[in-house]
């Protein structure tokens, strides 16, 4: 993690600024515990990870009937809208992520994974079918369309 000195903040805030734009920067002070200088947006995701994860473990140590996947449906109703094997490869990836996201101390990743699925769970309830049959993929070959000038 990159660091810089309290005073390098106050003299040159533009700079580590940026470098916390990056990832997160240690605020090194001498009269004081270091700081952790990140966006709020870093700081929102993991908190929303952290809560992922703990539902993750209280729906895995539950005492509820079922398999894990089935017992996941507590924290995260819209999986009803999923298949069962959608919801065991579910379970599986979120297990894998949270374990990854524990193991660097970033838990985004397991916030955005979990909001991919939900959003799988809401085409499926939107009415969007499940084998792709109504839509038109595209093969890459259209019409190069011109940038529009601002």
């Amino acid at each position: 993690m990159p660091t810089a000195t309290f005073s390098e903040l106050l003299r040159s805030p533009k700079e580590v600024a940026a470098a916390a734009e990056r990832g997160e920067v240690t605020i090194t002070r001498r009269d004081g515990e270091d700081l952790v200088l990140t966006t709020a947006a870093t700081v929102q995701a993991n908190r929303a990870g952290l809560e992922f994860a703990a539902e993750i473990v209280a729906s895995a140590v539950a005492e509820w009937p079922g398999s894990f996947a089935h017992r996941l449906r507590q924290p995260f109703p819209w999986m009803t809208f999923l298949s069962d094997a959608e919801q065991d490869v579910m379970a599986k990836e979120i297990v894998d992520i949270a374990r990854a996201c524990a193991g660097v101390g970033r838990f985004e990743p397991l916030a955005i994974k979990l909001s991919a699925w939900r959003a799988t769970a809401e085409a499926y309830a939107a009415g969007v079918p499940r084998d792709n049959a109504d839509l038109t993929w595209l093969d890459g070959n259209g019409d190069v369309v011109e940038r529009p000038e601002a």
